[in-house]
């Protein structure tokens, strides 16, 4: 008796009710598929000033005009996410290598999780810094001067 009452409730199948549970597990295998980088900062900054690879600002105009990293490419996400980005923010991404890594950074690492997926839709090798803006300064990634 007790065995079947368990393969009921084990084959029973999805309700309405259930359906906020499916949602959540559906949206933490998305975050799951966007990992952040497991490259070191150290490398990351060797990469970044050897230029063999890219380091992308995507925080919002207001942030970058506060400060932003001297090697760093300003594209925004608010334009990324745009589906006919500004001619500025064109001209910076058609003058990426999609052959070389491209470093994501924001102020505290979750931004980069959402343009991750719509630059790799793009053909670019996506690196996401859990690193922020404060983070990177404090390991040596030069400001630049306003």
């Amino acid at each position: 008796m007790i065995t079947a009452c368990v393969l009921s409730v084990l084959q029973a199948p999805v309700t309405y009710a259930d359906t906020g549970h499916v949602e959540a597990q559906a949206t933490l295998a998305v975050s799951e598929d966007v990992p952040h980088t497991k490259d070191s900062l150290k490398l990351v900054k060797s990469r970044v000033e050897a230029e063999t690879a890219a380091l992308l600002d995507i925080r919002e105009q207001a942030e970058w005009k506060a400060g932003h990293l001297k090697v760093a490419v300003f594209v925004p996400l608010s334009e990324l996410k745009k589906s006919t980005p500004s001619a500025e923010v064109q001209k910076a991404l058609s003058s990426l290598d999609k052959n070389e890594p491209i470093y994501l950074h924001c102020r505290s690492g979750r931004r980069v999780l959402t343009a991750t997926p719509l630059l790799k839709r793009m053909g670019f090798d996506v690196r996401p810094l859990k690193a922020g803006f404060d983070e990177l300064r404090k390991n040596g990634f030069e400001v630049a001067k306003p």
